[in-house]
């Protein structure tokens, strides 16, 4: 994983970000992107990225699903939101005193979808998209907060009798 700045605009800012993750169902797979940019280059997560003025939630989820994996969907409920917050490093030897510079702030709007059209493949921000069940899910889905956002996604959907 690498969290390298790039000429990201959302590098070092000023206020939180909103964002918007999608889990995009299709029958009991979920559809993952493996970030191919900071931050989390090289993790498999949810398709996702940031909403633009004057767009609601739904259609942030269904662009961005659109632009980093080429699959239709159809946005249906809030599942939660998240916290994402990357700092730098703490400089060898400094104190508690000295809080790292936030490199990334978003606050994350997780959406859940189905599928409505498309074959997976990777574009923009993602280096790869693939459908997975929930074993590799588990499998390839490593960062704390995305696993446990998924795993929710996996218990609301079949607490709704729509999954497993």
């Amino acid at each position: 994983m690498s969290d390298q700045p790039s000429a990201s605009p959302h590098l070092y800012p000023d206020q939180p970000r909103v964002g918007v993750g999608v889990l995009v169902w299709k029958g009991d797979q979920l559809l993952l992107i493996r970030r191919a940019k900071a931050p989390l280059a090289g993790e498999w997560c949810l398709p996702g990225g940031s909403q633009e003025l004057g767009e609601t939630l739904f259609q942030t989820a269904a662009r961005e699903v659109r632009e980093e994996t080429a699959v239709a969907c159809r946005p249906y409920t809030v599942l939660t939101a998240v916290d994402g917050i990357t700092r730098d490093p703490r400089p060898q030897g400094a104190g508690p005193e000295v809080e790292p510079r936030v490199r990334f702030h978003f606050t994350i709007v997780e959406i859940m979808a189905e599928y409505a059209g498309g074959e997976p493949q990777a574009g923009d921000d993602a280096a790869a998209a693939l459908w997975a069940d929930r074993e590799a899910c588990e499998r390839l889905v490593t960062w704390p907060s995305i696993k446990a956002v998924v795993d929710l996604g996996w218990v609301a959907r079949a607490a709704a009798g729509r999954g497993e």
